[in-house]
């Protein structure tokens, strides 16, 4: 090309344009200065909640919201960091991801990613958080909020296992997967004894909700005396026909009932109501009306004893009828609408972020 040419075309408007799209069009090679870090990450297949452990097949819409392109590659590429935080926000204890971009990120340019993310392995109320980084520092991040629930595969329908089960053959199992009947019969007792120290005497009426086969009118038959009564309910028709032929005592008495309501109309007659293996079953509101139920039908004395799997990872309560994890301080905000103060009895490790307490719950003075 001739000099003159050559030298009329870098001064004119086209060529200083061109230079000037190339500049654009080229990918930084220092670090994204600070006043360009606008982004926006876009989940657009999240779902409500997903199973603890589960495989999540993300799909992100990713947009440069800045003035200059962010490199997919080269020695300081700018990638999508994914990392799992607690309600709390802080980071939940299991690693975070990098993903590198599938190319370039221009300005205004959406680009589509799709990756694998295990989600957490216990129950709780979490957040995905999503962001960009480079160099190890992120910008433009945003969460989703998710409930991890147990696996699908752990969830109980119990008219299903009550219709289906050999109750004459393996009742001990039905309701609590015991290995063997002596497993059964020693955790009766166990329990026996443990309500006598709650205060548990033979005159005592009982009030058994989510007595399932029988488990404590066993255990209860030849404690109580003839002053004393027990009353049983549960949502099985099944356990409830085996309840009432196995225990046949006058004071001894077994109706079917519904998840939120027990169908005994002796209002303020009872000195104990047990929910053994219930609240872990039970939604949040679901539990707050039997507990309606227990005062309706407990003398102002009378005391309720319950377990409840707790997890402070849980805002309120997560998961489904196989197992239902509460927070604590909710579960024991609920005591106290109902005039309850709630007392810890018993403490066991369920797993690494969760606990399953015995509360005993007396009205408030």
């Amino acid at each position: 090309m001739n000099p003159m040419l050559r030298a009329n075309l870098k001064n004119s408007i086209a060529w200083r344009l061109l230079r000037g799209l190339k500049r654009l069009a080229a990918p930084p090679r220092a670090a994204v200065p600070a006043d360009q870090r606008t982004g926006q990450i876009v989940w657009t297949n999240a779902p409500p909640a997903v199973e603890a452990g589960a495989t999540l097949d993300l799909k992100l819409q990713l947009v440069n919201r800045a003035g200059v392109p962010w490199p997919a590659g080269g020695t300081q590429p700018v990638a999508l960091r994914a990392r799992w935080l607690t309600r709390f926000g802080e980071p939940f204890d299991q690693p975070e991801r990098t993903v590198p971009l599938p190319a370039n990120l221009y300005p205004g340019e959406p680009r589509t990613l799709a990756f694998k993310m295990t989600a957490p392995d216990v129950v709780g109320d979490f957040a995905l958080a999503l962001d960009f980084v480079q160099n190890g520092q992120g910008f433009g991040e945003t969460r989703t909020a998710l409930t991890v629930v147990g696996p699908r595969s752990t969830d109980i329908d119990y008219h299903a296992v009550y219709r289906t089960a050999n109750l004459q053959q393996n009742h001990w199992w039905v309701v609590g997967a015991y290995h063997s009947k002596e497993q059964y019969e020693q955790s009766s007792k166990e329990r026996r004894e443990m309500l006598v120290r709650c205060g548990l005497t033979p005159d005592f009426r009982v009030l058994d909700i989510g007595c399932g086969t029988g488990q404590m009118a066993g255990a209860l038959e030849n404690y109580l005396s003839p002053k004393g009564a027990y009353a049983g309910t549960d949502i099985g028709a099944e356990a409830i026909e085996f309840c009432e032929r196995t225990f046949t005592k006058p004071n001894f008495a077994f109706r079917r009932g519904g998840m939120t309501d027990v169908p005994f109309n002796a209002d303020g007659s009872f000195d104990m109501a047990i929910f053994f293996s219930v609240f872990t079953h039970t939604f949040p509101d679901e539990t707050a009306l039997l507990m309606a139920e227990a005062r309706r039908l407990l003398k102002p004395t009378g005391t309720i004893i319950a377990d409840v799997i707790t997890s402070p990872l849980v805002e309120r309560g997560a998961g489904h009828r196989g197992e239902m994890v509460l927070n604590k301080d909710y579960f024991l905000k609920l005591a106290r609408m109902l005039g309850y103060e709630g007392e810890v009895i018993g403490r066991w490790p369920w797993n690494r972020h969760a606990e399953r307490f015995m509360f005993q719950l007396r009205r408030s003075r």
